[in-house]
């Protein structure tokens, strides 16, 4: 294992945190091989929960310290140029993302990190229009309805960090496919007039050369995500992670059997779905009528 990490290179190139974070601890736990968490523990005089946290991409995983790092690498047999590039992925992963000084929730922000780094987002959105297809009205009529008890000042926020999100995946440009459930488009947040203007907005930016809109009809009936409920499928570089919702927190996925399970799902409500020409003709039809109430 050491043998692989020596020959990879990496350009001297600032990532988000977030990426750097996950990757860091990702090869880390390529670099253990077949160790055991206990024996690498023993040999760097470190508990065995520090490895294991140190391995732990995401909310849940911790940034080692650089005298740390380095013996971590020196057991492992790195040469010298192998464990400079990881002392610069653990520098990067300690560095500060535009999102971290809004006081959001820790997985929020690995999240916002994940989809600022993607080179393609599939999500499937079941009861809400997807976030960065949201309207400043939309999300301000959201955070009011959901979060009653939020001051101005939390709710101006969160909507100036959902904005942003919408401005960095325009910068990048990367792909994103969305399937929305024809009850999220139904469901009229913030009045009828407020509610057509967002499906306007769907129609303009499903225009866009990097965006997929499809909206799934009630009629699909016990369609493959019925139970599973929302989810992204976040496509970096070379790293993909499934990003699942339960009780208001996101929960990250990179294991092959869940990535497979949920590109599947993903897979099988492309064919329920409304083509996008058909999915367009309902969203105007939608709009008009709501602009008739």
């Amino acid at each position: 294992m050491a043998n692989d990490a020596e020959v990879v290179t990496m350009e001297d190139m600032t990532m988000s945190p977030t990426v750097a974070q996950w990757q860091l601890a990702t090869e880390m736990r390529k670099l253990r091989g077949d160790r055991k968490l206990s024996e690498v523990a023993k040999a760097i005089k470190v508990n065995v929960s520090t490895v294991s946290r140190w391995e732990t991409p995401g909310v849940e995983g911790v940034i080692p310290g650089p005298g740390s790092l380095e013996r971590l690498l020196e057991y492992y047999g790195l040469a010298p140029e192998a464990v400079q590039r990881f002392l610069h992925m653990r520098r990067e992963a300690r560095s500060s993302g535009w999102w971290q000084s809004s006081g959001i929730a820790e997985d929020y922000g690995t999240y916002i990190g994940l989809e600022s780094a993607a080179r393609r987002i599939r999500t499937y959105e079941p009861v809400l229009i997807p976030g960065l297809m949201q309207t400043e009205g939309y999300v301000r009529a959201l955070f009011k309805g959901t979060m009653p008890s939020a001051s101005p000042g939390m709710v101006d926020s969160g909507v100036e960090v959902r904005l942003n999100r919408q401005e960095v995946w325009q910068t990048n440009g990367s792909h994103l496919w969305a399937i929305v459930s024809e009850a999220a488009i139904r469901t009229t947040v913030g009045g009828p007039k407020l509610m057509a203007e967002q499906i306007r907005h769907l129609t303009q930016i499903s225009e866009q050369p990097n965006v997929t809109l499809q909206v799934l009809p009630f009629e699909a009936g016990a369609h493959a995500a019925l139970e599973i409920g929302k989810f992204s499928l976040l496509t970096l570089d070379e790293l993909t992670v499934l990003v699942t919702i339960t009780d208001n927190t996101s929960l990250f996925w990179d294991d092959q059997a869940s990535l497979g399970r949920h590109t599947e799902v993903f897979e099988r409500l492309l064919a329920d779905a409304w083509r996008p020409t058909q999915t367009i003709g309902f969203l105007s039809l939608t709009a008009k009528a709501l602009e008739k109430e």
